[in-house]
C-alpha cells in the first residue's frame, strides 16, 4: 500500500509538470520549429516584438496594485487584506494567441494576498509592505515588496487632501522560459471623509510609470524531441534552441482611482485602473518591419478587497 500511495504521488507530481496552464508562456509556439531538426533557429524582428507585447500585458496582470489611499497605517498601525483582479488582455492579438498555451478570455483574474505595516524610521509617516500574487490557470505567481512615504496626511479637517509616493517591485516565479522583475512608482492623492461618525471612507487617485525588465531563457523549439535520446548521432537537437536577445526595459503608464471605507477593523477596497498600451498611449497594436516595439493594447483593471486594520 505504501509503494501504491508513493507510485500515485510520483505520477501525480509528473502530470502536474506536464501539464501546461491556459496562460502558461509558450514561446516555443511563438518562434515556431526549426526548417529542419540540428538547425539553429534565430528569432526574427517580428518574433522579438511579439515577445515584448507579451511580456509587456503579462506584466501588467503580475504588477504591484495600490488598494489603499495616500494615508499611512500610522507606526503602530498594521493591515492584512485579500485582493482579486481581474485584467483586460487582448487574447485574440497574435502574440497571445502564439505566445500562451490556450489563452481563453478577455479577462484573467489574479489573487493578492498583502500585509503592510507603519513604521516610524525613517519617517513617521512611512510604511513598507510585502505580499504575493498569483496568476490562475497559469503557473506564474509574483513575490512583491513596496514602500511609502506620506508627504502630507492626517489633516483631514482641512480642505487639502493627502499626498504620498510609493516605490514597488514585483519579481515573479513559475516560468522556465523567461525572467521578470517589474517596478512600479506612484503618486497618490486622497481625501479622508467621516461617514455617520462609524464608517470612514478614503477615496484616492493616481498614477504610476510600471518599468518591466525581462529576459529570456533557453527555448527548446522542438519540445517533443528528446536530444539525448536521439537514435540518430547527426541529429543535433540542442542546436535548435532559441534565445530571445535582451530587451530594453518595458514601460507602461497607469492611471488609478479608489476607494477605501473602513468599520472598526474591518476594510473594503475598490480600484479601478488602466494602463496605457505600449509606452506612448499611442498607435495601440501598431507594429514595424525593421525594429522591435510593444504591440501591446491598453488594459482595464478592476480590484476588490477585503482586510483588517489593526
Amino acid at each position: 500500500m505504501r509503494r501504491l500511495a508513493t507510485l500515485v504521488l510520483v505520477l501525480c507530481a509528473s502530470a502536474a509538470q506536464v501539464r501546461a496552464d491556459a496562460y502558461d508562456p509558450a514561446l516555443e509556439k511563438l518562434i515556431g520549429p526549426p526548417t529542419a531538426i540540428g538547425q539553429p533557429v534565430v528569432p526574427t524582428t517580428q518574433q522579438i516584438t511579439a515577445y515584448r507585447s507579451l511580456m509587456s500585458e503579462m506584466s501588467v496582470i503580475l504588477a504591484p496594485t495600490l488598494m489603499t489611499p495616500a494615508d499611512s497605517l500610522g507606526w503602530s498601525g498594521f493591515q492584512l487584506s485579500v485582493e482579486t483582479t481581474f485584467t483586460q488582455i487582448s487574447r485574440q492579438s497574435d502574440f497571445w494567441q502564439k505566445g500562451a498555451s490556450n489563452p481563453t478570455a478577455d479577462y484573467v483574474p489574479s489573487l493578492t494576498v498583502f500585509a503592510r505595516k507603519g513604521i516610524w524610521l525613517p519617517a513617521p509617516s512611512f510604511e513598507i509592505g510585502a505580499g504575493g500574487t498569483k496568476f490562475f490557470d497559469s503557473s506564474l505567481y509574483a513575490m512583491q515588496l513596496y514602500a511609502k512615504f506620506a508627504i502630507h496626511e492626517g489633516f483631514h479637517d482641512w480642505p487639502l487632501p493627502s499626498f504620498a509616493l510609493r516605490a514597488a517591485v514585483a519579481r515573479v516565479f513559475g516560468s522556465s522560459q523567461m525572467d521578470m522583475t517589474i517596478l512600479s512608482f506612484d503618486l497618490t492623492v486622497s481625501k479622508s471623509f467621516g461617514l455617520g461618525g462609524k464608517v470612514k471612507i478614503d477615496p484616492y487617485v493616481g498614477f504610476n510609470p510600471l518599468v518591466t525588465l525581462t529576459g529570456s531563457q533557453v527555448i527548446d523549439t522542438t519540445p517533443g524531441i528528446d536530444a539525448f535520446k536521439a537514435q540518430n548521432p547527426m541529429m543535433n537537437d540542442l542546436v535548435s534552441n532559441a534565445v530571445f536577445p535582451q530587451l530594453d526595459a518595458i514601460v507602461r503608464w497607469r492611471l488609478f482611482t479608489g476607494f477605501r471605507l473602513v468599520y472598526g477593523i474591518f476594510g473594503l477596497s475598490g480600484e479601478l485602473a488602466y494602463t496605457l498600451c505600449n509606452d506612448t498611449g499611442g498607435s495601440c497594436g501598431a507594429g514595424s518591419s525593421t525594429k522591435v516595439v510593444d504591440r501591446s493594447h491598453g488594459q482595464l483593471q478592476m480590484s476588490f478587497a477585503g482586510s483588517l486594520i489593526f
